[in-house]
């Protein structure tokens, strides 16, 4: 019991000192918005949300008329809002940045939105643009959204493309194995391979899945008809 109160505590007090140090780096240089976006980036992994939030609008405000500063900022601000699953005001801060240097990567970030809500066309679009635009990274970050929209509107041969081209560089992305295996059920094909892997990878994750196989059918079935339901991932 002890050593886990120590581990909890040496862990928030490195959290303290992190944050301490990039609000330093803040007040160092208030017009540097990189380091705006660095605070924000951590409180939101911190799961901070609301602090996050603010800060990014405290942010915005600092850099009012500036718009090559605030794009930064609004894909901030978009990803707080995105992962507290306010898709609708994540859609309208990623909407922001059409036109900037940031707008493969807010395109990415509309895929995943959309994807979020079933929109599965509309993810199809919004990745293929980040894919054709953007950077290796985001490229490859596209393929997993590709894979996962082809597969719930039924189209495996796509999915099959996409899950490969991802799994080339991550071969131990647990989601993307187990889904590799959903294509293979898809396409005739034995699934054993890939659904193997998975369980090797994460046996926690892969009973999860296992278990919602029923209900990916049904997300794939519904997208054959043009349908729309909840993500599969």
């Amino acid at each position: 019991m002890d050593k886990e109160k120590n581990k909890r505590d040496r862990l928030e007090e490195k959290t303290k000192v992190k944050i301490e140090k990039l609000i330093e780096k803040v007040d160092e240089n208030p017009y540097d918005p990189q380091r705006y976006y660095a605070l924000g980036c951590y409180l939101t992994e911190l799961q901070s949300f609301e602090q996050a939030e603010e800060l990014f609008k405290r942010a915005l405000n600092v850099f009012e008329g500036q718009e090559d500063k605030q794009a930064l900022l609004h894909y901030g601000l978009g990803n707080v809002f995105y992962a507290t699953g306010l898709f609708k005001e994540a859609s309208v801060e990623f909407k922001m940045l059409n036109g900037s240097k940031y707008e493969s990567d807010a395109m990415l970030m509309m895929a995943q939105t959309e994807l979020s809500n079933g929109n599965y066309q509309r993810a199809l679009a919004y990745a293929l643009t980040a894919f054709e635009k953007g950077n290796n990274q985001t490229r490859l970050d596209s393929c997993i959204v590709l894979g996962d929209s082809f597969l719930a509107l039924g189209c495996f041969d796509q999915a099959c493309e996409y899950y490969d081209l991802y799994l080339k560089d991550r071969p131990n992305d647990k989601h993307a194995v187990f889904m590799r295996g959903v294509v293979e059920t898809g396409l005739g094909k034995a699934p054993d391979a890939y659904f193997g892997r998975a369980k090797q990878l994460d046996k926690e994750y892969y009973s999860k899945m296992i278990e919602r196989l029923d209900d990916i059918s049904k997300v794939i079935n519904k997208g054959k008809q043009g349908g729309k339901d909840d993500r599969t991932r």
